[in-house]
């Protein structure tokens, strides 16, 4: 009997986009060999990572640990 590793499964989050964005990222991810979902993630950390006024929000509201939050 073999025991396999479950993964806990990440939130899902739901986005309309217009189609010509659509396009431009499904081509994306395919030259970047990686999925939609992955170039999406590295596309949100990115503008968390590099907005300032996000990032001034998430220290203002003391977001940077988020485990006290309820979901």
């Amino acid at each position: 009997m073999s025991i396999v590793a479950t993964k806990k499964r990440k939130p899902e989050i739901r986005v309309f986009v217009e189609e010509d964005l659509d396009r431009l990222l499904k081509a994306l991810s395919g030259i970047k060999d990686t999925s939609l979902s992955g170039l999406v993630n590295e596309a949100i950390e990115f503008y968390i990572n590099h907005n300032t006024e996000i990032q001034n929000l998430i220290e203002r509201f003391n977001l940077e640990d988020l485990s006290n939050l309820d979901e």
